[in-house]
């Protein structure tokens, strides 16, 4: 079994087509911003079913859904149009975290002492520094992680590949002309190809 854990996609079909190449897994896990921003929400759309996927809600997804259908949506909102009902009805189903038996996969991050339990649902798609971002001086919430399980997330496109022995962190920009990344799940392989230049 080979599961490809994707960073933030962000509607950027042909990097995750060459990614899932270059992989070749028999199950994706997405972690979150799956379809907004980029050039091809609808060619993600495909490439989802046209594997075994899951996924985590990440803090686009969730905006995504509040202003699915309303007028006046901005730009950024735009890409349901391009998408079908049934990839609204799936986004809406998707959990804000999941876990197997040694890690935690979530949008953003996790409380660094309490760890899931512990988490909020803002945290789990918004966290970068603890206890906030407010003070460019407060830490990253992985730099204070103390639980065993390895924490796998995106949400953090500034930062880039952040690969550390208790987390690693998969947003590497590619809608903004950076990379997509994943890992194997299995054997902590991370694969990278080019992003939306």
């Amino acid at each position: 079994m080979k599961t490809l854990v994707v960073g933030d996609v962000h509607g950027c079909a042909d990097p995750l087509r060459a990614l899932i190449g270059k992989a070749n897994p028999d199950k994706l896990l997405l972690l979150g911003d799956i379809f907004a921003k980029g050039p091809d929400p609808g060619g993600v759309w495909e490439l989802i079913q046209q594997h075994d996927t899951s996924a985590i809600l990440g803090n686009h997804d969730a905006r995504l859904l509040q202003v699915w259908g309303q007028p006046g949506e901005t730009a950024h909102h735009t890409c349901w149009p391009l998408l079908p009902e049934s990839a609204r009805s799936w986004t809406s189903e998707l959990p804000l975290s999941m876990q197997g038996a040694d890690w935690i996969a979530v949008h953003a991050g996790v409380h660094p002492t309490l760890g899931l339990p512990g988490t909020t649902r803002k945290q789990l798609m918004t966290l970068r520094r603890w206890p906030d971002d407010a003070d460019l001086e407060n830490p990253f919430w992985w730099q204070l992680y103390t639980g065993s399980e390895r924490i796998l997330y995106g949400h953090d496109a500034m930062r880039g590949l952040q690969v550390h022995p208790s987390t690693i962190g998969l947003d590497t920009g590619c809608v903004y002309g950076g990379e997509l990344s994943g890992m194997i799940l299995e054997t902590g392989e991370v694969l990278q190809v080019d992003g939306n230049r």
